[in-house]
């Protein structure tokens, strides 16, 4: 079975996120966790509310320092993001990423808050993810993927997940340590990827396949009027050009106008160029 196509919005979301890496990089991490597009709690609140912009550009940054977060993050956005598209549509991905990130950034903040983390930078489109691996999972429970080579159904593997974040999380509050990993903003990015799918969000757009459709009947539409206006152009043209030919057969040359001398003209430097 052959890798699936890359789809338009997942096309961009990843493009997105790579240009950001490598801006990044190229600062030296200044964008990152040590700049403006991470997401922490006394940033939200900066510039007069301008800093709420971070919960949309925290999900497309990464460390610089860690690309393997990146590799995998862009590895399950190409593999269920691809899949999820084919249901709801180009603007409905954008819809969920932005939304599975909020929600992540949201339970993030929650979870982080008590122990006294809600200032720990957060980056990366985990939290996107997440929503789009557990939307696939809520929407085709049995299909199979492959775990470290070993066959499961998605609904094991979202499952897995899922109770290792509900695991992790509940060793942060016991220990009041935290591993370095936002369980929490994957956690929130899994929940409103499940609850997208149950209730039905994000379906009223049109699917892939049908946008395809619309894009071809659209563009044969537009091809088919402009063949239509050129041959009706070009007909008007001739039926002008053969009265004022018979009209200097009949009356000659100097019968004509001054601008229906430059149309005879223009007439046949068309002619000649063809």
């Amino acid at each position: 079975m052959g890798l699936p196509r890359l789809t338009p919005a997942v096309k961009r979301l990843m493009l997105a996120n790579l240009v950001v890496f490598v801006a990044n990089m190229l600062a030296v991490g200044s964008l990152g966790t040590r700049g403006w597009l991470a997401l922490t709690w006394s940033g939200l609140w900066e510039g007069y509310g301008l800093g709420l912009v971070r919960l949309v550009t925290y999900q497309f940054t990464h460390s610089w320092a860690d690309p393997m977060h990146l590799l995998w993050n862009m590895l399950t956005l190409y593999f269920f993001g691809t899949w999820v598209e084919d249901r709801i549509g180009y603007r409905g991905v954008f819809r969920l990423y932005v939304s599975g990130g909020v929600a992540g950034a949201l339970l993030f903040l929650l979870v982080a808050w008590p122990q006294g983390q809600a200032d720990v930078p957060l980056v990366g489109a985990s939290g996107s993810c997440y929503a789009f691996l557990l939307y696939a999972a809520a929407m085709a429970p049995h299909a199979t993927v492959f775990l470290l080579f070993i066959p499961v159904t998605l609904w094991v593997l979202a499952a897995l997940l899922v109770g290792i974040g509900l695991y992790s999380t509940y060793v942060e509050f016991a220990t009041g340590q935290s591993g370095g990993v936002a369980h929490g903003a994957h956690l929130g990015g899994a929940a409103l990827g499940f609850l997208a799918q149950r209730m039905g969000w994000f379906q009223d757009w049109v699917p892939y396949e049908r946008q395809e459709g619309i894009v071809r009947s659209l563009r044969a539409r537009w091809t088919r009027m402009v063949e239509e206006r050129r041959a009706a152009d070009a007909a008007r043209d001739q039926q002008r050009l053969d009265e004022l030919l018979a009209k200097v057969h009949e009356k000659g040359l100097g019968s004509l106008t001054a601008a229906e001398r430059r149309f005879l003209e223009s007439a046949s430097k068309r002619r000649r160029d063809r």
